[in-house]
């Protein structure tokens, strides 16, 4: 049970979901639920596993010293083992003494063994501690007590369980063997006496004292098991298995690599702002869209697959109500960060995704029989595979690197995700190493000096910490504007200039140096969003390494004489033009008959169509337009189509959460609130007189929601009316 806000804030930087608890009991509470804790044990290491059992079988308390008797350490890891079970809140620490917050512990069998013969002898009848005790050489006499005593004084002789195990017959050998490996619990329904019951191995076993009836199932007592085992077997403390590793190379950078994902993900995200990509009714993006897609961005579909799931973790894209796939309003926060803090924002989306991008095949895991189209996330082993094959590459030195066959069992002492989905693990670590070498994060199976920066440093609230960012190249903040209407920048824009150049200029490719080009249409651009000559001349000037060449100043001031010659207002639109002769020509123009133009006066026209689309008509007539507000002002126009809205998480602060945890004090009722929010069991919610039995509850300020048993719909509650809730 963490005490101090030090140890709090680390228990909650590996268990986030505790975060939501209003006091300390209420932690301590979670902390003492097996559900949650099960899949935080699964993910850590085999060593972990081995010290929780060992933990277990000692009754959930026990020593340090205790535990090293009992184990077989050679590399001497016990104290880090615990001290990552503690983290996890999965182990309480205090001085010598260990201890789990769970009471049944998380293990159905430690180590594959039975229960101990003290715990099966209360639910034995006399008559079978008798038959275990004659068994195996004693004389069975006095009461119950007596008799487990002797039976545990006869198991005690390792070396007799096993000469009587010799003695049986081949069959009955056999599944004993395999039960003492690991098996330990037999289920009536699997064993099928039919005609041969005398010499059923299962009977032969009963008989000669190595199982127990158990109610419907026959168990290997704990203490014939480890006899079984020999008397040296300790469970080990293995570390990580060795890694079959290349010949060491000079590291590679990753940076560029890591500018290009810079330039492809902005790229996504542009496209599915201007061109939204669609949705199939089932969900995601299909074949046709993500051809599309990739053909834009020059890459291939399973490449282009991979950045749509990483700008969709990202949250730079979402769906627009189901149908289609559009930039949000956060990729305009993300654009304007440093390159550092941007690639973090795409890798730590990546770390995180519970799939592999470029590997969504049908039965890659149990439960995931059909291939699922991207962006949408789908729980399998990937993800965690992933993480391990990091934590794999981080132990390696600089510059060695392991082929993904010579990381698999590594993986598995790091994850049982390998072992829960074999017919797909060594496909999710070769996707996590394709996926990485994309980021820059790996390259030839190594870490490149970016990913294991990553790796090594934590994140930062208020930017990114000063390691990573001086492995970015430092971004131009000038611009080289040249007499054929280009403009080169050498190296990585800032994201000052590469807003303003966007917004005037259209981007013909990016590598180690970017080239924009103006035109009149993308100058008009910039004086539909409000600019002006003067204004685009003084930032061109602004940013530019010399003058302004003239080409472009032409350009410009051209572009704005012809601006607005044409102005376009609503009702339901009127055409006014700076003299009669052009509008006439408007009104007789076979291009414009869809406007079906009306000529009312000799500088105003009435068009038969609203007025965004009469402004798109007449721009792709050749013409440079304006639209007019309400008060006859001319309107700036956004440069690009609006983003969808998209609220921004706030970063986690543990600290600050565990200071108002140590804080709070929480009643009963926010206790139980808490509890079914977190877990999603089962509530009784008291309002206005009335119980509501609820689950799949949700907490968002004073509002309370979830699914209502009694209303068999869903219900939500003010948190001020409800005057009483409990679990069941």
């Amino acid at each position: 049970m963490p005490r101090t806000n030090a140890e709090l804030t680390t228990l909650l930087e590996h268990r986030p979901e505790l975060a939501a608890a209003p006091s300390l009991d209420v932690v301590e509470r979670l902390l003492a639920r097996p559900e949650p804790a099960i899949p935080v044990l699964l993910g850590l290491d085999a060593d972990c596993h081995v010290v929780s059992q060992a933990v277990q079988a000692a009754g959930g308390a026990t020593t340090r010293e205790r535990l090293a008797a009992a184990l077989h350490d050679p590399r001497g890891r016990l104290g880090e083992v615990l001290a990552t079970l503690a983290a996890h809140g999965l182990l309480t620490l205090d001085g010598p003494s260990v201890r789990s917050p769970h009471q049944a512990g998380l293990w159905a069998h430690p180590f594959g063994l039975g229960r101990p013969l003290r715990e099966l002898a209360v639910e034995l009848t006399a008559e079978m501690l008798k038959t275990l005790v004659s068994a195996h050489g004693g004389r069975p006499r006095g009461r119950r007590a007596e008799l487990v005593a002797e039976a545990g004084r006869l198991l005690a002789d390792g070396a007799a369980v096993r000469a009587r195990a010799a003695r049986l017959p081949r069959q009955a050998a056999d599944l004993l063997r395999t039960m003492a490996a690991g098996r330990p619990v037999l289920e009536s329904e699997q064993v099928h006496f039919g005609s041969g019951v005398r010499t059923h191995p299962v009977r032969r076993l009963v008989e000669a004292g190595f199982l127990v009836r158990d109610g419907w199932a026959y168990e290997m007592p704990r203490e014939i098991g480890l006899a079984l085992r020999g008397d040296d077997w300790r469970p080990a403390l293995t570390g990580q298995p060795g890694v079959p590793v290349r010949e060491a190379v000079p590291p590679a950078d990753g940076v560029g690599a890591a500018l290009r994902a810079l330039d492809l993900v902005e790229a996504l995200v542009e496209l599915a702002t201007d061109t939204p990509l669609g949705e199939l009714k089932a969900g995601g993006v299909g074949t046709r869209e993500l051809r599309r897609a990739a053909k834009a961005l020059g890459v291939t579909e399973q490449e282009v697959t991979f950045w749509l799931d990483v700008a969709h973790a990202a949250a730079l894209i979402a769906s627009d109500g189901g149908e289609r796939m559009t930039g949000t309003t956060l990729a305009d926060d993300w654009l304007a960060r440093s390159p550092a803090a941007r690639w973090r924002v795409l890798a730590a989306a990546w770390h995180g995704l519970p799939q592999a991008a470029t590997h969504r095949v049908v039965g890659c895991c149990e439960g995931h029989l059909d291939p699922l189209p991207p962006p949408y996330p789908f729980e399998c082993g990937a993800g965690a595979i992933r993480r391990a094959v990091l934590d794999t590459l981080r132990t390696l030195p600089e510059g060695v690197g392991a082929a993904a066959s010579g990381l698999m069992a590594a993986v598995h002492w790091r994850t049982r995700a390998a072992a829960e989905s074999p017919p797909a693990a060594e496909s999710f670590v070769t996707a996590a190493l394709r996926e990485g070498d994309l980021l820059g994060l790996t390259a030839d199976g190594a870490l490149t000096h970016l990913g294991r920066t990553y790796l090594t440093t934590p994140g930062a609230s208020g930017g990114e910490p000063e390691p990573l960012a001086a492995l970015f190249p430092v971004p131009a903040l000038t611009v080289t504007l040249q007499n054929d209407l280009t403009a080169v920048v050498t190296g990585l824009p800032a994201p000052a200039l590469a807003a303003f150049l966007g917004s005037c200029a259209d981007l013909e490719s990016r590598d180690r140096a970017s080239v924009w080009r103006f035109s009149e249409r993308s100058v008009r651009r910039a004086l539909d969003a409000g600019a002006d000559a003067e204004s685009l001349l003084a930032g061109l000037a602004r940013h530019s390494a010399k003058d302004v060449p003239q080409p472009l100043r032409y350009l410009v001031t051209d572009a704005a004489r012809k601006h607005g010659t044409l102005k376009v207002a609503a009702t339901p639109s009127v055409v006014i033009a700076d003299d009669a002769a052009t509008l006439t020509g408007l009104c007789r123009a076979k291009s414009l008959r869809k406007l079906a133009l009306q000529q009312v006066a000799p500088t105003v026209a009435l068009s038969a169509r609203p007025p965004e689309e009469t402004l798109r008509l007449l721009r792709e007539a050749g013409h440079a337009p304006v639209a007019l507000a309400p008060d006859g002002t001319i309107r700036a126009e956004p440069a690009r189509r609006p983003r969808l809205p998209v609220d921004a998480e706030p970063a986690p602060d543990p600290a600050a959460t565990a200071a108002a945890i140590l804080k709070g004090t929480a009643t009963g009722t926010a206790e139980a609130l808490a509890l079914a929010a977190m877990t999603g069991e089962l509530v009784v919610i008291v309002s206005q007189r009335r119980e509501h039995y609820m689950d799949d509850l949700a907490i968002a300020g004073d509002a309370i929601t979830g699914y209502c048993h009694d209303c068999d719909r869903g219900h939500t509650f003010d948190r001020a009316r409800v005057t009483r809730a409990y679990l069941p």
